[in-house]
């Protein structure tokens, strides 16, 4: 029986158990997500720029990256297209809650933010480098904590709204903070001397390092910041047995290492030639 057949087969018991007994009106609200997906023949993912997660090329408009490899996989096994919807981390939960996809991409696990979505098993960690031009002469060997950078004279660069503004601005009382709509203007923030720091994921960090060796470097803080799992997420009205349809692809993506090949073919992508 192929992957859709059973999902059907699930689907088709679960309605017959909707009519034998009277549902509480939270069940009755719920989304019946595959089916709706497989009607409309297409799997909306929001995406927003985090490379090597998700990448979006600036001169052809065209989206790639890891997050995206593996869920243009899981339509395949849904027998429908994947469609990509560009959106902001500000706006990742928001806009899945509205119904303008029906996945988000790429989000850190936090309890406050499970109160909001139903996540997948996560697929990657995440951790908050601290990018800063070697140059600087702020920037000394010395400073190892996010305290170190926490001066009057520094300012910080966030992308607005992600995990990394989430975590680091409560955390800061004298540095400036820089809000910015994406990866790309807080790694210019930081060549242009806007911004002393750009505070975001480590693995992002680590390809703007890998393709300006001649000024980029980080700091991982110690102790550790925001040290997260990465997952997808649901709305609240997609039942977990609907989540657990993703959940068991992720899984077996996992056990066989595809993954971990999707992630270096993807760094491997954006490393100069």
């Amino acid at each position: 029986m192929s992957f859709m057949s059973r999902a059907r087969t699930l689907v088709s018991a679960a309605l017959l158990a909707a009519c034998a007994v009277s549902l509480p009106a939270s069940a009755q609200d719920a989304e019946n997500l595959w089916k709706d997906v497989q009607e409309r023949g297409t799997l909306r993912i929001g995406v927003a720029e985090a490379p090597p997660l998700m990448v979006r090329d600036p001169a052809s408009g065209q989206w790639s990256g890891y997050f995206i490899d593996v869920m243009n996989g899981f339509a395949a096994k849904l027998e429908v297209k994947p469609e990509l919807v560009e959106t902001t981390w500000g706006e990742m939960v928001s806009g899945l809650q509205a119904g303008k996809w029906d996945i988000s991409t790429g989000l850190n696990r936090k309890p406050e933010r499970a109160l909001a979505v139903n996540y997948s098993i996560p697929i990657w960690s995440y951790e908050i480098g601290l990018l800063f031009d070697k140059s600087n002469p702020k920037v000394t060997a010395e400073m190892k904590s996010l305290a170190d950078f926490d001066r009057e004279d520094l300012t910080i660069a966030v992308v607005q709204g992600s995990a990394s503004d989430l975590s680091i601005s409560p955390m800061i009382t004298k540095a400036q903070i820089v809000r910015l709509p994406g990866v790309n203007e807080g790694r210019l923030a930081v060549m242009s001397k806007r911004a002393d720091i750009f505070a975001e994921d480590s693995d992002i960090h680590r390809i703007t390092i890998m393709q300006n060796p001649d000024w980029a470097a980080q700091v991982l803080p110690e102790p550790a910041i925001a040290k997260q799992a990465i997952a997808f997420a649901f709305r609240k009205t997609v039942p977990l047995q609907d989540v657990q349809v993703l959940d068991i692809y992720l899984e077996e993506q996992i056990a066989t290492g595809n993954i971990q090949r999707l992630y270096d073919a993807a760094v491997a992508k954006m490393a100069p030639q």
